[in-house]
Protein backbone atom coordinates (compact mmCIF):
# COMPACT_ATOMS: atom_id res chain seq x y z
CA UNK A 1 0.00 0.00 0.00
CA UNK A 2 1.64 3.07 -1.06
CA UNK A 3 1.37 5.87 1.58
CA UNK A 4 2.85 8.94 -0.22
CA UNK A 5 -0.16 11.17 -0.35
CA UNK A 6 0.93 14.80 -2.53
CA UNK A 7 4.48 14.09 -1.77
CA UNK A 8 3.97 13.92 2.09
CA UNK A 9 5.94 10.98 3.38
CA UNK A 10 4.25 8.35 6.33
CA UNK A 11 5.62 8.83 10.25
CA UNK A 12 5.76 5.78 11.97
CA UNK A 13 4.02 2.91 11.57
CA UNK A 14 0.85 2.73 9.30
CA UNK A 15 -1.79 0.60 8.33
CA UNK A 16 -3.03 -2.01 6.02
CA UNK A 17 -5.68 -1.32 3.53
CA UNK A 18 -7.11 -4.26 5.68
CA UNK A 19 -6.77 -2.41 9.14
CA UNK A 20 -8.26 0.28 7.86
CA UNK A 21 -11.85 -1.66 6.73
CA UNK A 22 -11.71 -3.21 10.35
CA UNK A 23 -11.36 0.29 11.44
CA UNK A 24 -14.06 1.77 9.52
CA UNK A 25 -16.63 -0.97 10.31
CA UNK A 26 -15.79 0.40 13.92
CA UNK A 27 -18.00 -2.14 16.10
CA UNK A 28 -17.94 -5.63 16.48
CA UNK A 29 -20.32 -8.26 18.43
CA UNK A 30 -19.14 -11.08 20.24
CA UNK A 31 -21.05 -14.33 21.19
CA UNK A 32 -20.11 -16.48 23.82
CA UNK A 33 -22.32 -20.00 23.88
CA UNK A 34 -20.79 -23.52 24.26
CA UNK A 35 -20.66 -25.50 27.42
CA UNK A 36 -20.24 -22.94 29.91
CA UNK A 37 -23.72 -22.04 29.06
CA UNK A 38 -25.19 -25.43 30.05
CA UNK A 39 -22.67 -25.45 32.98
CA UNK A 40 -23.07 -22.45 34.29
CA UNK A 41 -19.57 -21.26 34.29
CA UNK A 42 -17.43 -18.81 33.01
CA UNK A 43 -13.89 -21.05 32.68
CA UNK A 44 -14.82 -25.22 32.03
CA UNK A 45 -12.52 -27.60 33.44
CA UNK A 46 -12.94 -29.63 30.00
CA UNK A 47 -14.19 -32.23 32.29
CA UNK A 48 -17.81 -31.34 31.31
CA UNK A 49 -20.27 -34.44 29.43
CA UNK A 50 -21.08 -33.29 26.01
CA UNK A 51 -24.36 -34.51 26.91
CA UNK A 52 -25.38 -31.11 28.56
CA UNK A 53 -24.72 -29.15 25.09
CA UNK A 54 -28.68 -29.31 24.17
CA UNK A 55 -30.23 -25.44 23.20
CA UNK A 56 -33.97 -26.24 23.32
CA UNK A 57 -34.43 -23.42 20.39
CA UNK A 58 -31.58 -22.47 18.83
CA UNK A 59 -32.15 -19.90 15.83
CA UNK A 60 -28.20 -18.52 14.91
CA UNK A 61 -30.21 -16.55 11.94
CA UNK A 62 -32.14 -14.71 14.79
CA UNK A 63 -28.95 -13.81 16.38
CA UNK A 64 -27.11 -11.93 13.05
CA UNK A 65 -30.50 -10.66 12.43
CA UNK A 66 -30.86 -9.07 15.58
CA UNK A 67 -27.20 -7.99 15.61
CA UNK A 68 -27.75 -6.18 12.36
CA UNK A 69 -30.35 -4.27 13.72
CA UNK A 70 -27.99 -3.32 16.19
CA UNK A 71 -25.51 -1.59 13.52
CA UNK A 72 -23.00 -4.84 14.44
CA UNK A 73 -21.97 -5.98 10.81
CA UNK A 74 -18.99 -8.24 12.04
CA UNK A 75 -19.76 -11.23 14.01
CA UNK A 76 -17.35 -13.04 16.59
CA UNK A 77 -18.40 -16.39 17.54
CA UNK A 78 -16.51 -18.68 20.25
CA UNK A 79 -15.92 -21.67 18.36
CA UNK A 80 -13.85 -23.32 21.26
CA UNK A 81 -13.80 -21.81 24.63
CA UNK A 82 -11.00 -22.96 26.87
CA UNK A 83 -12.65 -26.22 28.20
CA UNK A 84 -11.89 -27.38 24.29
CA UNK A 85 -15.75 -28.11 23.67
CA UNK A 86 -16.12 -27.54 20.05
CA UNK A 87 -18.94 -26.42 18.08
CA UNK A 88 -18.15 -27.83 15.11
CA UNK A 89 -18.02 -31.78 15.02
CA UNK A 90 -14.11 -31.62 14.96
CA UNK A 91 -12.48 -34.96 13.89
CA UNK A 92 -9.23 -34.25 16.73
CA UNK A 93 -11.14 -34.09 19.69
CA UNK A 94 -14.58 -36.45 21.34
CA UNK A 95 -15.33 -33.33 23.25
CA UNK A 96 -17.69 -32.30 20.42
CA UNK A 97 -21.05 -30.54 19.28
CA UNK A 98 -20.55 -34.42 17.74
CA UNK A 99 -21.36 -35.96 20.62
CA UNK A 100 -23.89 -33.99 22.31
CA UNK A 101 -27.66 -34.35 22.13
CA UNK A 102 -27.81 -31.36 19.30
CA UNK A 103 -29.18 -32.83 16.11
CA UNK A 104 -28.87 -36.06 17.49
CA UNK A 105 -24.96 -35.81 17.27
CA UNK A 106 -25.32 -34.16 13.58
CA UNK A 107 -25.21 -30.35 14.10
CA UNK A 108 -22.70 -27.92 13.26
CA UNK A 109 -22.77 -24.77 15.19
CA UNK A 110 -20.14 -23.35 13.41
CA UNK A 111 -21.78 -24.05 9.65
CA UNK A 112 -25.24 -22.85 10.74
CA UNK A 113 -23.29 -19.36 12.17
CA UNK A 114 -21.36 -18.51 8.96
CA UNK A 115 -23.98 -19.72 6.82
CA UNK A 116 -25.98 -17.12 8.06
CA UNK A 117 -23.46 -14.15 8.45
CA UNK A 118 -23.18 -14.81 4.96
CA UNK A 119 -26.47 -14.66 4.21
CA UNK A 120 -26.85 -11.44 5.79
CA UNK A 121 -23.56 -9.72 4.63
CA UNK A 122 -22.18 -9.85 8.16
CA UNK A 123 -18.31 -10.35 8.37
CA UNK A 124 -17.18 -13.85 10.12
CA UNK A 125 -14.87 -13.53 12.93
CA UNK A 126 -13.93 -17.07 14.71
CA UNK A 127 -12.81 -17.57 18.35
CA UNK A 128 -10.57 -20.69 18.37
CA UNK A 129 -9.08 -20.92 22.06
CA UNK A 130 -5.44 -22.56 22.14
CA UNK A 131 -5.66 -23.31 25.33
CA UNK A 132 -7.62 -26.84 26.09
CA UNK A 133 -8.02 -27.98 29.70
CA UNK A 134 -9.76 -31.27 27.71
CA UNK A 135 -6.92 -32.44 25.43
CA UNK A 136 -4.14 -35.05 27.00
CA UNK A 137 -2.13 -33.58 24.32
CA UNK A 138 -2.14 -29.95 25.75
CA UNK A 139 1.29 -29.09 27.41
CA UNK A 140 3.01 -31.53 25.06
CA UNK A 141 4.51 -30.39 21.74
CA UNK A 142 1.74 -32.81 19.55
CA UNK A 143 -0.83 -30.43 21.05
CA UNK A 144 0.44 -27.61 18.46
CA UNK A 145 -0.49 -30.01 15.64
CA UNK A 146 -3.81 -31.30 16.79
CA UNK A 147 -4.41 -27.66 17.24
CA UNK A 148 -3.43 -26.83 13.81
CA UNK A 149 -5.54 -29.38 12.26
CA UNK A 150 -8.32 -27.96 14.32
CA UNK A 151 -7.76 -24.35 12.80
CA UNK A 152 -7.43 -25.99 9.39
CA UNK A 153 -10.61 -27.30 9.88
CA UNK A 154 -12.15 -23.70 10.76
CA UNK A 155 -10.51 -22.33 7.90
CA UNK A 156 -11.37 -24.63 5.10
CA UNK A 157 -14.66 -25.95 5.52
CA UNK A 158 -16.95 -22.87 6.26
CA UNK A 159 -16.15 -20.23 3.16
CA UNK A 160 -14.65 -16.62 4.66
CA UNK A 161 -13.52 -16.02 7.54
CA UNK A 162 -12.36 -12.24 8.10
CA UNK A 163 -10.85 -12.41 11.38
CA UNK A 164 -9.22 -15.57 14.10
CA UNK A 165 -9.30 -14.84 17.62
CA UNK A 166 -6.34 -15.88 19.46
CA UNK A 167 -6.83 -16.01 22.86
CA UNK A 168 -3.94 -15.57 24.83
CA UNK A 169 -4.89 -17.36 28.02
CA UNK A 170 -2.88 -20.70 29.15
CA UNK A 171 0.04 -19.38 26.91
CA UNK A 172 2.39 -19.02 29.92
CA UNK A 173 1.97 -22.48 30.60
CA UNK A 174 3.23 -24.25 27.71
CA UNK A 175 4.66 -23.80 24.49
CA UNK A 176 3.04 -22.91 21.26
CA UNK A 177 3.64 -22.90 17.50
CA UNK A 178 2.25 -19.73 16.66
CA UNK A 179 3.80 -19.50 13.59
CA UNK A 180 2.70 -22.75 12.60
CA UNK A 181 -1.39 -21.65 13.63
CA UNK A 182 -0.83 -18.58 11.83
CA UNK A 183 0.58 -20.41 8.48
CA UNK A 184 -2.45 -22.17 8.49
CA UNK A 185 -4.68 -19.31 8.73
CA UNK A 186 -3.25 -17.21 6.15
CA UNK A 187 -2.46 -19.96 3.35
CA UNK A 188 -6.22 -20.65 3.42
CA UNK A 189 -7.91 -16.99 4.24
CA UNK A 190 -4.95 -14.56 3.39
CA UNK A 191 -7.18 -11.91 3.83
CA UNK A 192 -8.40 -12.68 7.32
CA UNK A 193 -6.94 -10.79 10.44
CA UNK A 194 -5.74 -12.61 13.32
CA UNK A 195 -6.07 -10.62 16.94
CA UNK A 196 -3.64 -11.92 19.40
CA UNK A 197 -0.86 -11.16 21.83
CA UNK A 198 2.09 -12.68 23.72
CA UNK A 199 3.56 -15.26 21.31
CA UNK A 200 1.16 -14.62 18.59
CA UNK A 201 2.71 -11.19 18.43
CA UNK A 202 4.67 -10.96 15.12
CA UNK A 203 1.66 -12.26 13.20
CA UNK A 204 -1.68 -9.84 14.61
CA UNK A 205 -3.20 -7.34 12.67
CA UNK A 206 -5.67 -6.66 15.90
CA UNK A 207 -4.18 -6.30 19.92
CA UNK A 208 -6.05 -6.79 23.26
CA UNK A 209 -6.52 -3.45 24.89
CA UNK A 210 -5.64 -5.14 28.46
CA UNK A 211 -8.81 -4.86 29.91
CA UNK A 212 -12.06 -6.71 29.61
CA UNK A 213 -14.62 -3.44 30.73
CA UNK A 214 -14.90 -1.79 27.24
CA UNK A 215 -12.21 0.94 27.20
CA UNK A 216 -9.01 2.30 25.62
CA UNK A 217 -7.06 4.38 27.55
CA UNK A 218 -7.51 8.07 27.69
CA UNK A 219 -4.46 8.49 25.52
CA UNK A 220 -4.43 5.71 22.56
CA UNK A 221 -2.95 5.04 19.83
CA UNK A 222 -3.05 2.29 17.25
CA UNK A 223 0.83 2.30 17.02
CA UNK A 224 2.70 0.45 19.78
CA UNK A 225 6.24 -1.30 19.90
CA UNK A 226 6.62 -4.94 19.37
CA UNK A 227 8.16 -5.33 22.88
CA UNK A 228 4.45 -4.26 24.74
CA UNK A 229 2.62 -6.66 22.30
CA UNK A 230 4.85 -9.88 23.12
CA UNK A 231 5.02 -8.92 26.82
CA UNK A 232 1.55 -8.38 26.91
CA UNK A 233 2.14 -4.97 29.03
CA UNK A 234 -1.26 -4.22 29.97
CA UNK A 235 -0.66 -0.31 30.06
CA UNK A 236 0.62 0.50 26.90
CA UNK A 237 -1.37 -2.30 25.34
CA UNK A 238 -4.21 0.21 26.72
CA UNK A 239 -2.35 3.23 25.68
CA UNK A 240 -0.05 2.54 22.81
CA UNK A 241 2.58 4.40 21.69
CA UNK A 242 3.15 7.33 19.25
CA UNK A 243 5.31 6.66 16.50
CA UNK A 244 5.98 2.67 17.42
CA UNK A 245 7.04 0.15 15.24
CA UNK A 246 4.22 -1.57 14.64
CA UNK A 247 0.47 -0.51 14.29
CA UNK A 248 -2.08 -2.66 15.58
CA UNK A 249 -5.45 -1.25 16.00
CA UNK A 250 -7.16 -2.49 19.96
CA UNK A 251 -10.35 -4.40 19.80
CA UNK A 252 -12.09 -3.36 23.25
CA UNK A 253 -13.82 -6.55 24.73
CA UNK A 254 -16.92 -6.43 26.82
CA UNK A 255 -19.69 -7.90 27.76
CA UNK A 256 -23.10 -6.25 28.16
CA UNK A 257 -23.32 -8.91 30.97
CA UNK A 258 -21.04 -9.77 34.07
CA UNK A 259 -20.07 -12.80 32.85
CA UNK A 260 -19.45 -13.68 29.27
CA UNK A 261 -21.62 -17.05 29.09
CA UNK A 262 -25.50 -16.80 30.23
CA UNK A 263 -26.23 -16.98 33.50
CA UNK A 264 -29.76 -16.51 34.62
CA UNK A 265 -29.42 -14.97 37.52
CA UNK A 266 -27.71 -11.69 35.58
CA UNK A 267 -30.82 -10.75 33.59
CA UNK A 268 -31.16 -8.04 35.83
CA UNK A 269 -27.78 -6.67 34.95
CA UNK A 270 -27.47 -6.59 31.68
CA UNK A 271 -25.54 -2.80 30.66
CA UNK A 272 -28.11 0.04 30.24
CA UNK A 273 -28.61 1.20 26.49
CA UNK A 274 -26.77 4.49 27.95
CA UNK A 275 -23.76 2.28 29.41
CA UNK A 276 -23.35 1.07 26.16
CA UNK A 277 -23.01 4.41 24.57
CA UNK A 278 -20.57 5.11 27.26
CA UNK A 279 -18.41 1.80 25.70
CA UNK A 280 -18.74 3.07 22.32
CA UNK A 281 -17.20 6.81 23.40
CA UNK A 282 -14.93 5.22 25.18
CA UNK A 283 -13.31 2.57 22.36
CA UNK A 284 -14.47 3.51 18.78
CA UNK A 285 -14.39 7.17 19.87
CA UNK A 286 -11.25 6.71 21.58
CA UNK A 287 -9.25 5.37 17.93
CA UNK A 288 -10.42 1.50 18.99
CA UNK A 289 -12.39 -0.74 18.00
CA UNK A 290 -15.76 -2.13 19.78
CA UNK A 291 -15.99 -5.45 20.35
CA UNK A 292 -19.30 -6.30 22.56
CA UNK A 293 -20.32 -10.02 23.59
CA UNK A 294 -23.62 -11.39 23.63
CA UNK A 295 -24.24 -14.59 25.39
CA UNK A 296 -26.82 -17.12 24.34
CA UNK A 297 -29.17 -18.82 26.97
CA UNK A 298 -29.97 -22.39 27.62
CA UNK A 299 -32.65 -22.42 24.49
CA UNK A 300 -30.05 -20.60 22.10
CA UNK A 301 -31.31 -17.55 21.99
CA UNK A 302 -30.23 -14.04 22.73
CA UNK A 303 -32.39 -12.35 25.87
CA UNK A 304 -34.54 -10.21 24.46
CA UNK A 305 -32.83 -6.70 26.99
CA UNK A 306 -29.27 -7.46 25.63
CA UNK A 307 -30.69 -6.88 21.97
CA UNK A 308 -32.87 -4.37 22.69
CA UNK A 309 -30.30 -1.95 24.70
CA UNK A 310 -27.89 -2.53 21.66
CA UNK A 311 -30.52 -1.75 19.10
CA UNK A 312 -31.62 1.64 21.38
CA UNK A 313 -27.73 2.76 21.75
CA UNK A 314 -27.33 2.25 17.75
CA UNK A 315 -29.70 4.31 17.05
CA UNK A 316 -28.90 7.19 19.23
CA UNK A 317 -25.22 6.85 17.40
CA UNK A 318 -26.90 6.59 14.28
CA UNK A 319 -28.71 10.34 14.91
CA UNK A 320 -25.81 11.68 16.39
CA UNK A 321 -23.60 11.06 13.50
CA UNK A 322 -25.86 11.52 10.74
CA UNK A 323 -25.83 15.54 11.05
CA UNK A 324 -22.46 17.54 10.95
CA UNK A 325 -23.10 20.91 12.12
CA UNK A 326 -19.94 21.96 10.11
CA UNK A 327 -22.03 21.32 6.56
CA UNK A 328 -23.03 25.01 7.10
CA UNK A 329 -20.15 26.17 9.29
CA UNK A 330 -17.29 28.50 7.70
CA UNK A 331 -14.29 26.52 8.92
CA UNK A 332 -11.19 28.48 8.38
CA UNK A 333 -7.13 26.83 8.67
CA UNK A 334 -3.88 28.94 10.00
CA UNK A 335 -2.22 27.05 6.97
CA UNK A 336 -2.58 24.19 4.58
CA UNK A 337 -0.07 21.92 2.73
CA UNK A 338 -1.37 22.67 -1.18
CA UNK A 339 -4.11 23.65 -2.59
CA UNK A 340 -5.85 20.41 -2.56
CA UNK A 341 -5.42 19.56 0.73
CA UNK A 342 -7.73 22.74 2.32
CA UNK A 343 -9.27 22.41 6.13
CA UNK A 344 -12.74 21.84 3.91
CA UNK A 345 -11.85 18.62 2.44
CA UNK A 346 -12.07 16.84 6.11
CA UNK A 347 -15.43 18.22 6.92
CA UNK A 348 -16.71 15.98 3.97
CA UNK A 349 -17.61 12.67 4.22
CA UNK A 350 -15.30 11.09 1.77
CA UNK A 351 -11.90 9.13 3.22
CA UNK A 352 -10.22 9.71 -0.10
CA UNK A 353 -9.96 13.46 0.83
CA UNK A 354 -8.15 15.01 4.06
CA UNK A 355 -6.17 18.51 5.52
CA UNK A 356 -2.99 18.41 5.67
CA UNK A 357 -1.12 21.39 7.49
CA UNK A 358 1.49 23.73 6.45
CA UNK A 359 4.95 21.14 5.73
CA UNK A 360 6.74 23.26 8.56
CA UNK A 361 3.44 23.81 10.92
CA UNK A 362 3.66 21.05 13.75
CA UNK A 363 0.32 22.37 14.79
CA UNK A 364 -2.86 23.91 13.08
CA UNK A 365 -5.34 26.07 14.58
CA UNK A 366 -8.76 25.49 13.31
CA UNK A 367 -11.57 28.72 13.89
CA UNK A 368 -15.41 27.54 13.18
CA UNK A 369 -18.13 30.09 12.71
CA UNK A 370 -21.85 28.36 13.11
CA UNK A 371 -24.54 30.14 11.72
CA UNK A 372 -27.02 32.07 14.27
CA UNK A 373 -29.82 29.29 13.79
CA UNK A 374 -27.22 26.60 14.69
CA UNK A 375 -28.68 24.21 16.67
CA UNK A 376 -26.67 22.62 19.82
CA UNK A 377 -23.58 20.81 19.84
CA UNK A 378 -21.72 19.16 22.30
CA UNK A 379 -19.56 16.49 20.65
CA UNK A 380 -16.70 16.76 18.40
CA UNK A 381 -15.35 14.05 15.76
CA UNK A 382 -11.91 14.32 14.13
CA UNK A 383 -9.66 11.74 12.75
CA UNK A 384 -6.15 11.65 11.49
CA UNK A 385 -5.41 10.35 7.65
CA UNK A 386 -3.59 7.30 9.91
CA UNK A 387 -2.06 6.00 6.42
CA UNK A 388 0.30 9.01 6.90
CA UNK A 389 0.46 7.79 10.68
CA UNK A 390 -0.55 8.83 13.86
CA UNK A 391 0.71 12.30 14.66
CA UNK A 392 -1.62 14.25 16.81
CA UNK A 393 -0.21 14.76 20.75
CA UNK A 394 -2.37 17.07 22.21
CA UNK A 395 -5.64 19.33 20.94
CA UNK A 396 -7.76 21.98 22.34
CA UNK A 397 -11.38 22.47 21.77
CA UNK A 398 -12.35 26.59 23.11
CA UNK A 399 -15.42 28.60 22.94
CA UNK A 400 -15.24 32.45 21.67
CA UNK A 401 -18.00 33.39 22.16
CA UNK A 402 -17.08 35.82 25.10
CA UNK A 403 -14.34 37.99 25.28
CA UNK A 404 -11.90 35.26 27.58
CA UNK A 405 -11.88 31.96 25.58
CA UNK A 406 -13.77 28.84 27.71
CA UNK A 407 -11.94 25.82 27.01
CA UNK A 408 -14.62 22.58 26.05
CA UNK A 409 -12.36 20.11 25.74
CA UNK A 410 -8.57 19.23 26.11
CA UNK A 411 -7.65 15.92 24.73
CA UNK A 412 -4.29 13.66 23.60
CA UNK A 413 -4.53 11.47 21.04
CA UNK A 414 -6.54 11.41 17.87
CA UNK A 415 -6.11 8.53 15.76
CA UNK A 416 -8.15 7.01 13.40
CA UNK A 417 -11.57 8.66 14.88
CA UNK A 418 -11.83 10.35 18.61
CA UNK A 419 -15.10 11.69 20.01
CA UNK A 420 -15.43 13.49 22.91
CA UNK A 421 -18.00 15.22 24.44
CA UNK A 422 -17.86 18.46 26.00
CA UNK A 423 -20.60 21.02 27.22
CA UNK A 424 -23.67 21.41 25.45
CA UNK A 425 -24.22 24.99 24.00
CA UNK A 426 -25.54 26.67 20.79
CA UNK A 427 -21.66 28.17 20.18
CA UNK A 428 -21.46 30.79 17.49
CA UNK A 429 -17.14 31.02 17.49
CA UNK A 430 -15.23 27.65 18.06
CA UNK A 431 -11.50 27.17 17.53
CA UNK A 432 -9.70 23.87 17.75
CA UNK A 433 -6.34 23.75 17.87
CA UNK A 434 -4.32 20.59 17.00
CA UNK A 435 -0.22 19.66 18.00
CA UNK A 436 1.98 17.09 16.14
CA UNK A 437 4.85 15.40 16.51
CA UNK A 438 5.61 15.65 13.12
CA UNK A 439 4.95 18.44 10.33
CA UNK A 440 2.07 18.44 8.55
CA UNK A 441 -1.13 17.57 10.82
CA UNK A 442 -2.98 15.57 9.06
CA UNK A 443 -7.20 15.63 9.31
CA UNK A 444 -9.63 13.22 7.34
CA UNK A 445 -12.47 14.09 9.00
CA UNK A 446 -13.89 16.85 11.43
CA UNK A 447 -17.35 16.95 12.63
CA UNK A 448 -19.06 18.95 15.36
CA UNK A 449 -22.45 17.02 16.16
CA UNK A 450 -24.93 16.43 18.86
CA UNK A 451 -25.84 13.36 21.49
CA UNK A 452 -28.66 13.13 23.32
CA UNK A 453 -28.24 13.58 26.76
CA UNK A 454 -29.38 11.58 29.50
CA UNK A 455 -29.08 13.47 33.13
CA UNK A 456 -30.71 10.83 35.07
CA UNK A 457 -28.40 9.59 37.80
CA UNK A 458 -29.25 6.29 37.33
CA UNK A 459 -28.51 6.16 33.40
CA UNK A 460 -25.01 4.57 34.01
CA UNK A 461 -25.36 2.36 37.41
CA UNK A 462 -25.05 -0.88 37.77
CA UNK A 463 -26.91 -3.06 41.25
CA UNK A 464 -24.40 -2.87 43.73
CA UNK A 465 -24.40 -6.84 45.52
CA UNK A 466 -22.01 -9.14 47.49
CA UNK A 467 -20.60 -11.11 44.27
CA UNK A 468 -19.81 -13.67 46.62
CA UNK A 469 -22.71 -15.16 46.97
CA UNK A 470 -24.36 -14.70 43.15
CA UNK A 471 -25.65 -17.40 41.84
CA UNK A 472 -22.92 -18.23 39.22
CA UNK A 473 -20.08 -17.89 41.76
CA UNK A 474 -17.62 -20.72 43.38
CA UNK A 475 -15.62 -20.36 46.78
CA UNK A 476 -12.95 -22.64 46.73
CA UNK A 477 -10.88 -23.26 50.04
CA UNK A 478 -7.12 -24.80 49.59
CA UNK A 479 -6.20 -28.04 51.03
CA UNK A 480 -4.09 -26.37 53.84
CA UNK A 481 -6.92 -24.27 54.42
CA UNK A 482 -4.46 -21.25 53.92
CA UNK A 483 -6.32 -19.12 51.00
CA UNK A 484 -9.94 -18.90 49.84
CA UNK A 485 -10.39 -18.42 46.44
CA UNK A 486 -13.82 -16.37 44.80
CA UNK A 487 -14.85 -16.75 41.30
CA UNK A 488 -17.66 -14.54 40.46
CA UNK A 489 -18.90 -15.70 37.22
CA UNK A 490 -18.72 -12.71 35.41
CA UNK A 491 -16.92 -9.43 35.38
CA UNK A 492 -18.04 -7.19 38.16
CA UNK A 493 -16.65 -3.65 39.18
CA UNK A 494 -16.04 -3.90 43.16
CA UNK A 495 -13.98 -1.53 46.08
CA UNK A 496 -14.77 -3.56 48.93
CA UNK A 497 -13.37 -6.89 50.35
CA UNK A 498 -14.76 -7.95 53.79
CA UNK A 499 -13.86 -11.99 55.26
CA UNK A 500 -13.51 -13.02 58.74
CA UNK A 501 -9.89 -14.64 59.65
CA UNK A 502 -10.93 -17.22 62.45
CA UNK A 503 -7.37 -16.95 63.73
CA UNK A 504 -5.68 -14.60 66.34
CA UNK A 505 -3.27 -12.72 64.38
CA UNK A 506 -1.44 -13.27 60.89
CA UNK A 507 -0.88 -11.63 57.73
CA UNK A 508 -2.94 -11.75 54.80
CA UNK A 509 -2.99 -10.72 51.17
CA UNK A 510 -5.84 -9.77 48.78
CA UNK A 511 -5.29 -11.01 44.84
CA UNK A 512 -7.70 -10.13 42.06
CA UNK A 513 -7.01 -12.07 38.61
CA UNK A 514 -6.17 -10.55 35.60
CA UNK A 515 -6.84 -13.26 33.30
CA UNK A 516 -3.81 -14.64 33.30
CA UNK A 517 -2.28 -14.15 36.54
CA UNK A 518 -2.82 -12.43 40.24
CA UNK A 519 -1.46 -9.67 41.31
CA UNK A 520 -2.04 -7.97 44.71
CA UNK A 521 -4.84 -5.36 45.67
CA UNK A 522 -4.33 -5.75 49.53
CA UNK A 523 -2.00 -6.89 52.42
CA UNK A 524 -1.97 -6.21 56.24
CA UNK A 525 -1.89 -7.64 59.80
CA UNK A 526 -5.48 -9.16 60.90
CA UNK A 527 -5.70 -7.06 64.41
CA UNK A 528 -8.92 -8.66 64.91
CA UNK A 529 -11.03 -11.76 62.93
CA UNK A 530 -13.07 -9.29 60.88
CA UNK A 531 -11.17 -7.72 58.20
CA UNK A 532 -12.80 -4.67 56.20
CA UNK A 533 -10.67 -3.26 52.75
CA UNK A 534 -11.55 -0.59 50.85
CA UNK A 535 -9.95 -0.28 47.78
CA UNK A 536 -8.86 3.54 46.54
CA UNK A 537 -10.00 2.57 42.59
CA UNK A 538 -12.47 0.22 41.58
CA UNK A 539 -11.42 -3.18 40.22
CA UNK A 540 -12.88 -3.15 36.67
CA UNK A 541 -11.43 -6.24 35.19
CA UNK A 542 -11.57 -9.32 37.71
CA UNK A 543 -13.75 -12.03 37.67
CA UNK A 544 -11.39 -13.73 40.59
CA UNK A 545 -10.67 -12.69 44.16
CA UNK A 546 -7.95 -14.94 46.29
CA UNK A 547 -7.40 -14.13 49.93
CA UNK A 548 -4.55 -15.79 51.18
CA UNK A 549 -3.48 -16.14 55.04
CA UNK A 550 -0.50 -17.17 56.90
CA UNK A 551 -2.49 -19.53 59.42
CA UNK A 552 -4.79 -22.06 58.45
CA UNK A 553 -8.81 -21.27 58.84
CA UNK A 554 -10.12 -23.01 61.50
CA UNK A 555 -14.04 -22.86 59.77
CA UNK A 556 -14.90 -21.32 56.31
CA UNK A 557 -14.58 -17.67 55.81
CA UNK A 558 -17.70 -15.01 55.57
CA UNK A 559 -16.72 -12.89 52.45
CA UNK A 560 -17.95 -10.29 51.05
CA UNK A 561 -16.81 -8.73 47.61
CA UNK A 562 -18.40 -5.59 46.39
Amino acid sequence: MDNTYFGIEPFGSTPTARQIDHLKIGKKAFIHFGINTFSNSEWGNGKESPELFDPSDLNIRGWVCDLKKAGFEFIILTAKHHDGFCLWPSKYTKHSVKNSPYKNGDGDIVREFTDACHEFNVKVGIYVSPWDRNSEYWGKDEYSIIYAKQMEEIVTQYGTIDEIWLDAAGSHETRYDWGLWAYTVKKHQPNAVIFGSLGASPYIEMRWGGNECGFAGKTHYASIDESSLLEEIRNELNRGKIGGNRYVPTEVDVSIRPGWFYHKDQDDLVKSSRRIDDIWFRSVGNNAIMLLNFPPDRTGNIFRTDIENAIDSNLRIKRMLSVNLLDAAGVIADSRYCENSGICKAVFADDALFYASAADKTSAVIDITLPDNSPASNVLIIGEKVELGERITSFTLESLDSEEAKILYQGTSVGYLRAVKFEKGEYKRLRLTLYGIVAPITLRTLSLNYYEEDTSPEALLMKRTNLAELESAKTVISDDRKSAEVTFGGIYPFDTVCFNCYWDGGEYTVSAFDGSKYYSIATGTAKDRNIQIKLDEPITSSYQVKIEYTKPLSQEPDIKIM
